[in-house]
């Protein structure tokens, strides 16, 4: 937000501040939820609330955005969070006795912190080969740039490509000696494969969502402390074994 949209620091946690407050909001009252519903049903809640909110979050990407959007887009994102953390803690430790709960949540701990890096890393690893994919797609198709300005981009692409205000390309383009309209029409391509690098950044993440419902089957489908219902057709001895 802060490079392609121009807000400041205090501007850019304004707008995110949505996410923080339906998260801790959520996560305080989703517990009770997950012992009426069960960690499965949450969980699976959750997700289909975190993939509306990044649909939603795609809708919001435009050059200026849409303040109202991108909060609703921002407090639903919060929402599917909270549900999801609710829950994850409680299943883990509910998972093993007393003795070994906190051998388990420093082993919870290590792997939230490095699915937090590898996630960050994969994510902004896409982030850029779309940047760079739709940059380099858009400076071919740009009628207004000249074969010389194309050729002087291509170069300039081959050391790299990384997320840098529009105005920073033009002053970069204005330096390598291109007329200022040659320079405003590469600042507009750079800004256009600015908004399809986070388009398909979001929409990997979703795609990371969605993934999650694979390995719901493996979450406890009853609420805690819950005993499991005997089978109506079991023999009268089994069920009394289970009492």
């Amino acid at each position: 937000m802060q490079v392609v949209q121009g807000f400041d620091a205090f501007q850019t946690g304004l707008r995110l501040l949505p996410v923080s407050v339906t998260m801790l909001v959520t996560s305080m009252c989703a517990a009770r939820l997950g012992r009426v519903a069960g960690p499965r049903r949450v969980v699976r809640l959750a997700l289909v609330t975190l993939a509306a909110s990044i649909m939603w979050l795609l809708a919001t990407i435009d050059p200026v955005i849409d303040d109202a959007q991108f909060a609703g887009a921002m407090a639903l994102l919060g929402v599917g969070m909270g549900l999801l953390a609710s829950q994850l803690g409680n299943v883990v430790q509910s998972s093993v006795g007393e003795e070994e709960r906190s051998e388990v949540g420093g082993l919870q701990f290590t792997a939230q912190n490095l699915g937090s890096a590898l996630g960050t890393a994969l994510i902004g690893s896409l982030l850029i080969g779309a940047l760079a994919n739709a940059f380099t797609t858009q400076v071919e198709d740009n009628p207004s740039l000249s074969r010389e300005a194309r050729q002087q981009t291509g170069v300039a692409l081959e050391a790299g490509i990384s997320f840098v205000p529009t105005e920073q390309v033009r002053s970069a383009a204005e330096r390598a000696g291109l007329p200022p309209s040659e320079a405003d029409a590469l600042a507009e391509s750079y800004a256009s494969a600015q908004l399809g690098g986070l388009r398909a950044a979001i929409l990997a993440t979703g795609g990371i969502t969605l993934a999650g419902f694979l390995v719901t089957p493996h979450l406890p489908s009853r609420p805690a402390g819950r005993p499991k219902r005997p089978d109506s057709g079991a023999p009268a001895d089994a069920i009394d074994r289970t009492r």
